[in-house]
């Protein structure tokens, strides 16, 4: 059911933008239909990331991968143990999943890639 909402959510636009530009104004083009059903089935950053945690580390997450927040940064090498060294001086995101730790500790902060949604490093914890 969220898929065809979310189909329709992307449809709907491409048909107006597309009615002007054709003979069959209703009628989408096969590449059209693609791009549209690859934005419908692309998952929230927030569960790729998710996905690639250890056990361990989900283990101290406090709720689901829903209840992380994203950011945009800008990376910078003093800001946690970055395994993608590529990435410092770029614009990544930061997703910060809730921990259920000791509150002074602060959550989990896990760097990724905006485009491959790939984990390149974790923030410090206090």
């Amino acid at each position: 059911m969220k898929e065809m909402i979310l189909t329709t959510i992307v449809l709907v636009p491409l048909l107006f933008l597309n009615s002007g530009c054709s003979k069959d104004s209703n009628v989408l083009t096969s590449k059209e239909v693609k791009i549209a059903k690859s934005i419908v089935k692309q998952k929230d950053i927030r569960e790729n990331v998710w996905n690639q945690l250890s056990s361990e580390i989900k283990n101290h997450i406090k709720g689901t991968w829903k209840d992380a927040s994203i950011q945009k940064i800008i990376l910078k090498e003093n800001m946690g143990s970055i395994q993608e060294k590529d990435f410092i001086g770029k614009e990544v995101l930061i997703i910060d999943y809730p921990s259920s730790d000791n509150p002074s500790i602060g959550g989990f902060a896990i760097y990724a890639d905006s485009k491959s949604q790939q984990i390149i490093g974790y923030g410090y914890r206090d």
